[in-house]
């Protein structure tokens, strides 16, 4: 309308110029002043139109940014470019993934190819709107406008990859968390949220990593505390490569124990992925073994169970509780005989109180425990602590103590419980799960074990200690004109009843001494003992005569039903001569000048031949000699060369003087030489003779 206004003057001062009806020269004023301003409009109007084109172009653009910078799917962009496009720009708008063409440009229509991030994703073609041509101006502007939805649809493709991931790191079963470049937490799946103790994972990225730290006691495997910044996560994030971890963490609220491993991976962007496995069954598994062997080795150090019991119960504490109390049946109560508690502090508060409050045998725990059952309560408060303890001066003082949870299982011996080993939790807050319940039923079946073997074996050890009393004599006697030393080393660890002996008894004549070795060793080689020597004994107190005391234990050995075979060596020392005979026996010892030498007629060993005889060689000692009698289990000590032998036994005694330094000389040497076990009883016998008999 404004351009009709404004040509409609100069069209009527034509035509009335040609009608005549306006001179010439008025024709030329009026053209003079109204074709600048007919000139000048237009050229307003032109601009304009540009004006109002480049608007539009930005606004295309503008909302090609908007699409690109939205979280769509791909069909969603395709939807929204075409929308965007038509039918202002083109009549048509097809956006094809599937192909690969290159820019071509008519007056009706534009090729454009889509590329992203260098690659070809794929093409858009442009038709032009009824009575519009393209010019260069807008394939410039399609080529960018193609840029745009380009950018749009590879972010599309990426926001629909991250949806996948995000997908499948929620499924994991494995705690996954990220980190960004802060160390803040931009993501964590429901897994991540679980295993640090959070119900979702948007409450665990709302929570600052000090606290979620906090929450936990954590240790690499070696027991060193670990800060945020010793984590694999924070080491990425410094640049570092670092291994996996294996971490130790504690709950300080409820005392749980959880084992996992931590590893982190750097991603573009400066981020950190972390991936916390949890491996706890595994280690506690791996750690339950380790702590059963260490009972067990424990267990098997010493045969004193008290002491032993007491260290597994410092064995235990902390690994299973905060203080373990291990009991024994004694009259009417359960006496302590181990108690360890983690804090110095309260330990003489825990034994003032089991002296003060001994459980009694009768009380409801006591039966259940003794019977073969375990106990175990967890989450002690008040009204729990008040049925346990009913008394309130003993709850008050079990108060004290701080107990939170507590189990008790049963000590089992071969013939049923023998006592109980009580676990309980203070300071750690520590629940009791059933995995801890088998640990420590296991370990008291074990200690149970050992304690009733201990037992037996001190019974045993007892038992034997009064048979080899009264298989050797309380004491040697004196012997005029004689001096007398003995030695004697039981074989093994546990000390059994030996088969060797001595034995030194007066005669109607002189004196008779003996060295006997019978087969074997415990209580059979004991009666044996027993037989041999008190027969020995007698029957060379009635006949005063070495060969005939042979004779008659020869006969009551070969009439048992079964072989008993003996060796003795034995002397009968008078004042005119002394007799040496053996019996199947190591020859005695002379030791003249310094020299020994072995003396005596060898003879067949006792309880073998019926019919044996053994005859005597006689010689006549000088005051200075020494005669040693002993058994082979001197000879057979074993050492790193082999056996000691009859060249070092020699060795040993070259020089000696007298008794006492002949029985020495010979334990000196044996303590030397012998390694490991000693694998047969030691007996020796030595006499000299200071001065002549009368």
């Amino acid at each position: 309308m404004r351009d009709a206004r404004v040509v409609a003057p100069l069209v009527a001062a034509f035509v009335l110029v040609l009608t005549g009806l306006i001179a010439p020269l008025a024709l030329a004023l009026l053209l003079i002043v109204a074709v600048p301003a007919v000139l000048f409009y237009l050229g307003t109007m032109r601009g304009r139109a540009a004006l109002r084109a480049e608007r539009e172009r930005f606004a295309l653009v503008r909302g090609a940014a908007q699409i690109a910078d939205t979280h769509l799917t791909i069909p969603e962009v395709v939807e929204r470019m075409r929308a965007l496009l038509t039918p202002g720009f083109a009549a048509t708008c097809e956006i094809d993934l599937d192909r690969r063409e290159a820019a071509a440009h008519t007056s009706d229509s534009i090729t454009v190819p889509l590329r992203a991030r260098g690659r070809a994703i794929g093409t858009m073609r442009l038709t032009a709107p009824p009575g519009r041509t393209y010019g260069v101006e807008d394939r410039e502007f399609a080529q960018l406008i193609g840029g745009r939805a380009a950018l749009a649809l590879e972010n599309s493709g990426l926001f629909a990859e991250v949806d996948r991931l995000v997908t499948a790191l929620d499924s994991l079963a494995e705690a996954v968390t990220i980190q960004d470049a802060s160390g803040a937490l931009i993501y964590a799946n429901q897994a991540a949220a679980t295993t640090l103790g959070f119900d979702t994972p948007e409450t665990l990225l709302t929570t600052p990593l000090e606290t979620i730290a906090d929450a936990w006691e954590s240790s690499d495997e070696a027991g060193r505390p670990l800060a945020l910044a010793d984590l694999p996560g924070a080491r990425v994030l410094r640049g570092e490569t670092p291994e996996p971890l294996l971490v130790r963490a504690i709950r300080r609220d409820t005392g749980a124990e959880h084992w996992r491993v931590l590893k982190s991976t750097p991603v573009a962007g400066g981020l950190s992925v972390n991936v916390i496995e949890e491996v706890t069954e595994v280690k506690r598994a791996e750690h339950t073994q380790r702590f059963l062997a260490q009972v067990s080795a424990l267990l098997a150090s010493s045969l004193d169970y008290e002491r032993t019991l007491d260290r597994i119960a410092r064995l235990s504490v902390p690994r299973l509780a905060d203080w373990c109390n291990v009991t024994m049946p004694s009259a009417t109560h359960l006496r302590s005989v181990a108690l360890v508690h983690r804090d110095p502090a309260k330990l003489e508060l825990a034994h003032e109180y089991q002296e003060r409050y001994p459980a009694k045998l009768d009380a409801p725990g006591a039966i259940q425990v003794l019977s073969g059952n375990s106990l175990r309560v967890n989450d002690i408060d008040d009204e729990t602590l008040a049925r346990i303890v009913p008394d309130p001066e003993q709850r008050a003082a079990a108060g004290r103590l701080g107990l939170r949870a507590f189990m008790a299982v049963p000590m089992l011996g071969a013939g049923g419980p023998i006592g109980s080993i009580t676990f309980a939790s203070a300071e750690s807050g520590r629940r009791f799960s059933a995995a801890d319940q088998a640990l420590a039923e296991d370990l008291g079946r074990r200690a149970g074990i050992a304690v009733e073997n201990a037992q037996l074996y001190r019974e045993r050890s007892e038992i034997a200690r009064t048979l080899q009393r009264g298989l050797l004599p309380d004491a040697l006697p004196t012997i005029p004109g004689l001096r007398v030393s003995s030695l004697y080393r039981p074989a093994g660890a546990e000390n059994l009843v030996g088969g060797d002996f001595y034995d030194a008894f007066p005669t109607e004549h002189g004196w008779m001494l003996l060295v006997g070795d019978v087969t074997g060793r415990g209580a059979a080689a004991a009666a044996q003992t027993g037989q041999a020597r008190h027969t020995l004994r007698t029957a060379g107190r009635l006949l005063s005569d070495p060969a005939a005391a042979l004779e008659q234990l020869n006969h009551a050995l070969t009439d048992r039903a079964e072989l008993a075979p003996c060796t003795v060596a034995i002397v009968h020392v008078t004042a005119q001569t002394t007799d040496v005979l053996c019996a199947g026996h190591p020859q005695p010892l002379l030791v003249r000048g310094g020299e020994p030498r072995p003396v005596g007629r060898f003879g067949p060993m006792l309880g073998a031949w019926p019919d044996a005889h053994w005859q005597p060689e006689s010689l006549v000692l000088e005051p200075g000699d020494v005669l040693v009698l002993y058994t082979d289990g001197v000879t057979d000590a074993q050492g790193e060369d082999g056996r000691f032998g009859d060249e070092r036994l020699l060795a040993a005694l070259r020089g000696v003087t007298d008794a006492a330094g002949a029985v020495a000389a010979i334990d000196r040497a044996l303590s030397a030489f012998q390694r490991g076990e000693q694998a047969d009883d030691t007996a020796v016998l030595a006499i000299d003779l200071p001065v002549r008999l009368a």
